[in-house]
């Protein structure tokens, strides 16, 4: 995954551009990226499940983009805020403030 960091407040908000990744689940990308980012291997993370289910985080973000229907979700994942918006952000703010929600 190409991340690029920005910073913004002082802290570090790290940038994913999923349609980069098209072979590639949006569930995939987000694993990938925090092992990324914390220099540890993916199987060494907790099950994404913990935090949302990635058969429906895929399904949802496939679903909407194939339809350009604009939404962001969001939630918390290994100590980092997750954003995935319809633009083909991946976004991850660590220790940032995410909540579990979904907008359409």
């Amino acid at each position: 995954m190409n991340i690029k960091t920005n910073w913004h407040e002082d802290a570090p908000v790290h940038n994913v551009n999923l349609d980069d990744a098209t072979d590639r689940s949006a569930s995939y990308a987000v694993v990938t990226s925090i092992a990324d980012l914390t220099d540890r291997d993916p199987d060494d993370l907790e099950p994404l499940w913990d935090s949302v289910d990635p058969d429906a985080l895929d399904t949802f973000v496939a679903h909407a983009n194939e339809s350009s229907t604009p939404y962001r979700l969001t939630f918390r994942y290994e100590g980092y805020a997750v954003e995935i918006a319809e633009n083909g952000r991946l976004q991850l703010t660590p220790g940032g403030e995410a909540v579990s929600t979904a907008s359409v």
